[in-house]
């Protein structure tokens, strides 16, 4: 039997300064049946000249178009209507996937675990393309879904019926992604992987960098939220405990990963390197935003 084709869904508008390399982490997979959809808002800042070189250049399905659209959530929401393959994957363009063999192992989980959808764990990527940090996710819970996010968006699959039933709320700016995983894990077998598929960017331009309580990103998140309260624990005690647990272990488990992927660096699917093991072992653990963060969804 064929390998299943996979998807790659890209929103994107006016990150050119990282799609490249978003596009170079599709373009080195070494995997055979692959498809890229890239949906561009009406970028002016050369985006479009960028896929359409690609395009051109690579020997599988790139459907891509540029012009003005409804936003992120529309833009994903086509692209997911559009897929043609078994498995989809969403990717922002100022992400990348992690290693050139990230598909195989992909289409290998999905295989072994039977789930509907799977998140691995994720690297995270400067503006200089340094991994910087390595982020070991949870294992999934939903009753925990509520207030911590378990799930990393980029390293995220999907089997094709998942996104064919259910779309974005295109209503959200900023917790889409968030909102979606709360609605399609009442319905779908979600499950980690341990394995880092993607890499996510931090950079000064990322419209959900400001997480301070008075913040657009915030508000809409808590509001998001009261759709779902039903979620939470209600021994609150048992919220912190279980939270604090969690956090020791993923910090454990990223510490012992960092090590290990810095020591046997895999071939990187886009033009980036490893900052300092030094650096990157301390980079690991919450900051001071996330434990802000997660005070403010105890509390409420």
């Amino acid at each position: 039997m064929a390998p299943p084709r996979l998807s790659v869904v890209t929103p994107s508008y006016n990150q050119v300064e990282y799609l490249r390399d978003n596009l170079d982490s599709v373009e080195r997979q070494r995997y055979d049946d692959v498809e890229h959809l890239v949906l561009d808002g009406g970028s002016d800042d050369g985006s479009a000249d960028v896929t359409e070189s690609y395009a051109d250049r690579v020997d599988y399905d790139v459907t891509w178009r540029s012009e003005a659209d409804d936003g992120q959530s529309a833009a994903i929401n086509e692209g997911f209507e559009r897929a043609s393959g078994e498995i989809v994957g969403w990717l922002n363009s100022d992400d990348v996937y992690f290693d050139t063999r990230v598909f195989d192992r992909v289409v290998e989980a999905f295989e072994r675990t039977g789930a509907d959808v799977i998140y691995g764990d994720l690297a995270y990527v400067d503006g200089r393309s340094r991994v910087t940090e390595i982020d070991v996710r949870p294992e999934f819970d939903r009753s925990k879904l509520a207030y911590r996010i378990l799930i990393g968006q980029p390293a995220t699959f999907f089997r094709a019926e998942v996104v064919k039933e259910h779309q974005l709320d295109t209503s959200l700016q900023f917790c889409m992604d968030y909102e979606f995983w709360l609605r399609i894990s009442a319905e779908f077998d979600v499950h980690h992987v341990r394995d880092v598929f993607a890499g996510f960017r931090r950079h000064e331009a990322q419209k959900t960098d400001d997480m301070s309580a008075t913040s657009a990103v915030s508000r809409e998140t808590e509001a998001m939220l009261e759709r779902y309260r039903g979620s939470l624990p209600e021994n609150r005690g048992n919220v912190v405990v279980e939270n604090a647990t969690t956090e020791l272990g993923r910090v454990a488990a990223s510490l012992r990963e960092t090590v290990r992927l810095h020591r046997h660096q895999p071939e990187l699917a886009f033009d980036g390197s490893f900052a300092p093991l030094s650096e990157m072992l301390l980079n690991v653990g919450p900051g001071m935003h996330d434990v802000q963060k997660a005070w403010r969804r105890y509390r409420s």
